[in-house]
């Protein structure tokens, strides 16, 4: 009886210090005091995704990364961030490599433009299904809490997630109903999930593994046989919105002050404010809604004087090899994007 008291004595002993030792790892190492602190934010951080793409042409494998501010990206500090793009699934591109992206093509762009411009580097903000109510949402709950980003330019690829609560707000989308979006909110759905998210965040421990894993996944990064390309499925109904519609009206009116938000909290960062609108192809269920929202970015920008670029006007995407689905763009569509966007970005950089 006494040998075991003993051992319970021991076992005692030593967990106590196990745990008094994992608290203080967390409290020096984590950042529940000291350092970024992201709260229940959730974005995705410290992750690593490697495998091979089925939806366009390559003879490497994809990989997708995300550093531990939620970014992709290739620059060494945040400081050296002098552009970001910010937006749906069509900016984050969670399904093209690294180097495809329009944003890292855009950035190799003006990288070999002028001398002066070799170090630009250029981070990528996008988060799957976020709409321009997440866009205002980033500044007061995901950007003020990186310490010195201060980018020159925001640019804002928007649209199509709009276009889409549009139809839902409306009653007329063909598959989704009012539900809620965690990429708008920024924050779980229920405090569990919350709860969870915030220990993830500022956990020391949970953040070495993730980097663990994601130098592990990193490794399988390297050449494969050719994959051939997804064959592209386009959804075409004509599904017509009301532009006089109360509710369309009120909606249309939301989304204007939203970009009115977007461009003072750009001001903030003393940064350049780009929209850039976007495009479905012809006959899709979309393409009404989409024209609507275009077209009131089009006031917005007329009335405020704002820099915007008119995608949906200037440039068109062949469906088989640009896109491969109605919203999304392979390697070559963003070929296309990045080079739109850097014509127009020359005469910025320069004044």
């Amino acid at each position: 009886m006494r040998e075991n008291k003993k051992y319970i004595k021991i076992f005692s002993y030593n967990a106590l210090i196990f745990i008094i030792g994992i608290v203080l790892i967390e409290l020096i190492f984590g950042s529940w005091i000291f350092g970024t602190n992201f709260s229940s934010l959730p974005v995705k951080r410290n992750i690593i995704k490697v495998w091979e793409p089925k939806h366009y042409e390559s003879e490497h494998k994809a990989m997708y990364k995300k550093d531990k501010y939620g970014f992709r990206g290739n620059y060494r500090n945040v400081s050296e961030i002098k552009i970001l793009t910010v937006g749906g699934s069509t900016t984050d591109e969670r399904w093209i490599d690294e180097k495809l992206t329009w944003s890292n093509l855009l950035q190799s762009h003006i990288n070999s433009y002028q001398p002066r411009f070799e170090k630009l580097k250029i981070a990528n903000a996008g988060i799957d299904g976020q709409s321009s109510i997440g866009s205002v949402k980033n500044f007061q709950n995901w950007f003020n809490k990186i310490e010195n980003l201060k980018p020159d330019f925001f640019i804002f690829y928007l649209g199509i997630n709009d276009a889409i609560l549009l139809l839902v707000e409306d009653n007329k989308h063909p598959k989704k109903k009012k539900s809620y979006n965690i990429s708008d909110e920024l924050k779980e759905d229920n405090l569990t999930d919350r709860f969870t998210r915030y220990v993830k965040n500022n956990s020391s421990i949970y953040s070495l593994y993730k980097i663990i894993e994601g130098n592990i996944i990193a490794r399988k990064y390297g050449a494969i046989h050719g994959t051939t390309t997804w064959k592209n499925s386009l959804e075409k109904k004509n599904i017509i919105i009301d532009k006089n519609k109360k509710v369309v009206r009120k909606f249309l009116n939301d989304y204007e002050n939203r970009l009115l938000l977007l461009k003072k909290n750009s001001n903030s960062y003393n940064a350049n404010l780009i929209i850039m609108t976007q495009r479905v192809p012809t006959g899709h269920f979309l393409e009404n809604a989409l024209d609507l929202i275009n077209k009131q970015t089009e006031s917005f920008c007329l009335k405020t004087q704002s820099r915007c670029f008119f995608l949906h006007k200037e440039l068109t995407f062949d469906v088989e090899k640009d896109l491969y689905d109605a919203y999304h763009t392979r390697p070559l569509g963003n070929k296309k994007i990045a080079n739109f966007i850097f014509q127009k970005m020359k005469i910025l950089l320069n004044d």
